[in-house]
């Protein structure tokens, strides 16, 4: 499976390239490995991506000519060599705006677009989200070994976490029964009522392309499969397979649409105070309630050891107990650390 749109400009094009697999099947997709993935053009010229890894194949800018044909070559490990079918780049107009609206099922994304040329027509979204979320308790202690404390600073904390996903569905839509190529009030993210997304600030940065009629029709089609079946990145029952086909082996088939787009983009921030009555149940406390625990210095070894042992790195800090002596004070790594969620401590460049 080839997955990815090639964007003429400054930004990066990404490919993604998979096997497919049985519908029965419950193992996740086998990425493709060690392929080699360039963009040609009718003219000769070719540009060489990168191997990320994970089968994902990448190239900074691209800077190609409109009224050129271009095509995607990926050349397997196994020798089969994939094109696309040869495409022009299509100019995405500008994101007018993007807005949002609450309602008793949750906060609604939409977006307003137009293009005054009338030529673009069909259109397809991607949305990259991120969220902040916290953990129960801050904690200002790191363990780092037998009788040997440090204390925390930005660069190591654990309290607060920043989570980053692709919105696993498929947006597109069209205006070709319209006197205006325009349109209004799409909905791009739908984020349900107690959502850890807004349980303190989300921010959604939309990726607009303009496609072709049949690069519309392929997604449609397999908008309605997701629908019914799961989200874009579930196992799905193929009948059309898109434009990439195996030139040296026909027999092989191959699904995926790649188009050729430049990108318009624009990002919206949500903060849970603009929201009110979010009711955000906090992902530590599915099992069971957080509280603290305290242990005297002597002790307190037996709690972390060996390093990453059964509390990891939970410590929360340290104070008086009711005699009056020191003690320390920790938790769970699920109650401490929010990078068990899944997130990162790292606070993105673009965060306010």
């Amino acid at each position: 499976m080839v997955d990815g749109v090639v964007v003429s400009g400054t930004d990066s094009s990404i490919i993604s390239l998979s096997r497919t697999r049985n519908i029965s099947d419950t193992m996740p997709p086998v990425q493709e490995p060690d392929a080699t993935v360039s963009v040609v053009g009718i003219s000769g010229a070719e540009y060489p991506f990168t191997n990320i890894g994970n089968g994902r194949y990448v190239t900074s800018q691209l800077f190609l000519d409109p009224g050129q044909f271009y095509q995607l070559k990926v050349i397997t490990r196994d020798g089969n060599e994939f094109r696309s079918g040869p495409s022009q780049v299509r100019i995405s107009p500008l994101i007018d705006s993007t807005y949002w609206n609450p309602d008793s099922a949750g906060v609604h994304i939409y977006l307003n677009t137009h293009d005054p040329g009338d030529k673009a027509k069909y259109y397809r979204w991607e949305n990259v989200e991120t969220w902040e979320y916290l953990s129960a308790y801050f904690s200002s202690l790191e363990y780092i070994g037998v009788n040997n404390f440090a204390g925390r600073n930005l660069t190591n904390q654990i309290y607060r976490c920043y989570q980053t996903q692709v919105y696993p569905y498929i947006e597109v839509t069209n205006t070709t029964r319209l006197s205006a190529d325009q349109v209004n009030k799409y909905e791009i993210i739908a984020i349900p009522t107690g959502s850890e997304k807004l349980s303190v600030v989300y921010t959604d940065l939309v990726r607009q392309y303009a496609i072709s009629k049949e690069a519309f029709d392929f997604w449609q089609n397999l908008k309605k499969n997701t629908e019914q079946l799961g989200s874009l990145f579930d196992i799905q029952p193929f009948t059309e397979l898109g434009n990439i086909s195996c030139i040296s082996n026909p027999s092989v088939k191959c699904i995926g649409f790649v188009s050729f787009s430049t990108l318009q983009k624009k990002r919206i921030f949500i903060n849970k105070n603009e929201v009110s009555l979010w009711y955000y149940a906090p992902y530590y406390n599915v099992y069971e309630p957080c509280f603290i625990q305290s242990a005297y210095p002597e002790v307190i070894d037996q709690f972390f050891l060996p390093p990453g042992g059964p509390y990891g790195n939970s410590m929360i800090g340290s104070g008086l107990d009711s005699a009056h002596l020191m003690v320390y004070l920790f938790s769970t790594k699920l109650c401490v650390d929010c990078t068990v969620q899944g997130g990162s401590s790292v606070r993105p460049d673009y965060w306010p």
